[in-house]
């Protein structure tokens, strides 16, 4: 099996955050972030930041209000990373956004405020197949929603009535190879306790199924992205990163930057990287790449 390799690239870059989301904009080859709570006592922010793979550039600070709790992905037919919901504070007190902003290397612009309703860590990925940002779950004041929507770059539908129960913070990635959008982990209520999810499901031609019960154990906010040929998963709670092959997850490396949580994750289809931005006091940049 090939092996992987995390390597530190930067310590420099966007001011110490933490739940900051990314989007990777293949066509400029670009990992695009946004958003996320400053450290040190700072509040939310709306700022854009871009990496190239050897520096990060501030690129924008007009756009979508200031939030957290939003989630992103790049739309490769239409050239548009796209953005959803989120929180406008980290109290939950009503103040769930439910518009939609894309970015397309310039300029954000507002593009609906209709469709799904508002909501908090749920969880986005594109389907290159259909040419749909496909959303998922999330929470708003405190409820879990398992609800499904799908994006075409000008209306959301309402798509996929059953599947995984209502749960946030899930990890997801859509497999081009065979077609199907993965997710894994996340917290749910089983009963009146809040528990964390350790299943994966798969979503394809409109259905939902659950697929092995075996993997990385529970896990919330696990980052996910495809990677040609199986679905990547890191553990920001351990450090661990798995991979998923339609069939079985196996661990893959224990070493690497540590725990991240909560971080994000994206890959860099043009350098063959993963790269993740972490988390905490030390916002620093890692990669990982396939070595013999």
């Amino acid at each position: 099996m090939i092996r992987l390799l995390w390597t530190q690239k930067q310590d420099i870059g966007p001011p110490l955050r933490t739940q900051h989301v990314m989007a990777y904009d293949s066509m400029r080859g670009q990992t695009v972030l946004f958003g996320g709570k400053l450290n040190a006592g700072g509040g939310l922010t709306n700022d854009t930041w871009e990496w190239d793979g050897g520096n990060w550039t501030q690129v924008h600070d007009v756009g979508p209000p200031a939030r957290i709790g939003h989630a992103m992905a790049f739309d490769s037919a239409r050239g548009r990373t796209v953005c959803f919901g989120g929180l406008a504070n980290e109290q939950d007190t009503g103040s769930t956004f439910n518009d939609t902003w894309e970015w397309d290397g310039t300029d954000w612009t507002e593009m609906a405020n209709t469709g799904p309703g508002g909501r908090s860590f749920h969880t986005m990925a594109y389907d290159s197949t259909r040419g749909r940002t496909v959303l998922f779950g999330g929470q708003v004041l405190g409820a879990f929603l398992g609800d499904t929507w799908e994006w075409d770059g000008a209306t959301w539908t309402q798509a996929a009535g059953t599947g995984p129960s209502p749960r946030d913070a899930c990890g997801s990635a859509y497999d081009t190879t065979r077609q199907r959008l993965v997710i894994y982990g996340g917290e749910t209520l089983n009963g009146t306790q809040i528990v964390n999810v350790g299943e994966t499901w798969e979503l394809a031609v409109g259905s939902w199924t659950q697929m092995s019960m075996l993997g990385p154990g529970p896990i919330v906010g696990p980052l996910m992205a495809y990677v040609a040929a199986y679905t990547l998963l890191y553990n920001p709670a351990d450090g661990t990163t798995w991979s998923w092959d339609g069939a079985h997850w196996t661990e893959r490396q224990k070493l690497g930057p540590g725990m991240q949580a909560p971080a994000s994750l994206v890959y860099d289809s043009q350098r063959k990287r993963a790269v993740l931005c972490g988390a905490g006091q030390t916002q620093t940049t890692w990669e990982l790449a396939e070595v013999p």
